[in-house]
C-alpha cells in the first residue's frame, strides 16, 4: 500500500490550515443538506482527515458520526481542535471497516478521498466496504475535484497543469493557497467519471447520479448569503466552471 501523504505532520497541519471555503460552499453545504433532508440519525465520515466536516455536520445536524481517517496525525488534530460528543473518531487500517456493523449507518460520504488513492483495486475496496455498513436504501455521497475541469486554476486551489490531458488514473499535482505566499503541494491522481460509476456498480450502489456545482447555479440572494457567512468573495473560475463532483449513489434492497 502507497505511503499516506497526509501521514507526514507538516503536509497534515498544512492542510488544517488551509481556507476551504470554495469546498464548504459548492460541496460540503450539499453533503450537509443531504444528511439533514434525510434525517440521518449515524452517518460515516470515510476519510475525515482533521475533522472539518464531520464538526460542521454535528454542529449543524444532532446525529451521531464515525469519522475515520487512516492517518493517526489527522485523527490526532481532529481530537484536539474539533472534539464533539457526537463525533467519534478512529483510524481506519487496511481499509477495514470491522468495528461498524453490518446495515447500520443511515448515510456515508467520502470527500476528496479517492484522487489521493492511486490503485483503482482499492477505491473498489472502499466503495464495497461502505456498501455493508450501509442500510438499504441510504445513500453514499462521493465529494472529489472534478477531472472534466483539471488545470483550470481556481480561487483558492489548481489541480493539475492547464492544457494538459491526463490518462486515466495518471498522477497530477495539486496546490492548495493555504495563503498568500505559500502553496501546500500534493499529489493525487486523475480518476474520470466512468471510474466512480463503473465501481460504485460492482460495490453494489444503484441509483447513480452526479451534479456539477458552480456559482452560477445560486440566486443572487443565496451568493450574498454565503458571502456574508464566509467573508469571501474573492471567486475565480468556480462561476462559471465547477471545480468539483459530486456523485450519490443508493444502496439497494432490505435486510
Amino acid at each position: 500500500m502507497a505511503k499516506n501523504l497526509f501521514s507526514d505532520a507538516s503536509v497534515a497541519n498544512q492542510f488544517n490550515q488551509y481556507n476551504d471555503v470554495l469546498e464548504q460552499v459548492l460541496g460540503y453545504h450539499y453533503v450537509i443538506s443531504a444528511f439533514e433532508s434525510d434525517q440521518a440519525n449515524k452517518i460515516l465520515d470515510y476519510g475525515c482527515g482533521p475533522g472539518k466536516v464531520s464538526f460542521r455536520l454535528a454542529n449543524q445536524w444532532s446525529s451521531d458520526i464515525i469519522a475515520v481517517d487512516e492517518s493517526a496525525k489527522m485523527i490526532e488534530i481532529a481530537n484536539d481542535q474539533r472534539a464533539h460528543e457526537h463525533i467519534e473518531y478512529r483510524i481506519v487500517e487496511n481499509d477495514n471497516l470491522n468495528f461498524i456493523a453490518d446495515n447500520s449507518i443511515d448515510g456515508a460520504m467520502a470527500c476528496y478521498v479517492f484522487i489521493n488513492n492511486e490503485s483503482e483495486q482499492r477505491i473498489l475496496q472502499i466503495m464495497s466496504e461502505i456498501h455493508r455498513v450501509l442500510r438499504p436504501k441510504s445513500r453514499f455521497l462521493i465529494l472529489d475535484t472534478n477531472p472534466n475541469t483539471t488545470g483550470v486554476p481556481f480561487s483558492t486551489f489548481q489541480n493539475g497543469e492547464k492544457g494538459k490531458k491526463y490518462g486515466y488514473g495518471e498522477p497530477r499535482i495539486e496546490k492548495l493557497h493555504v495563503d498568500q505566499n505559500n502553496d501546500l503541494i500534493l499529489h493525487d491522481f486523475n480518476w474520470p467519471n466512468s471510474m466512480y460509476e463503473n465501481n460504485l456498480r460492482k460495490a453494489g450502489f444503484r441509483n447513480i447520479n452526479v451534479r456539477y456545482p458552480k456559482l452560477n447555479d445560486l440566486t443572487a440572494e443565496e451568493r450574498i448569503k454565503l458571502e456574508k457567512t464566509y467573508q469571501y468573495n474573492n471567486w475565480s473560475n468556480e462561476q462559471a466552471q465547477s471545480p468539483f463532483i459530486l456523485y450519490q449513489a443508493i444502496k439497494d434492497g432490505s435486510i
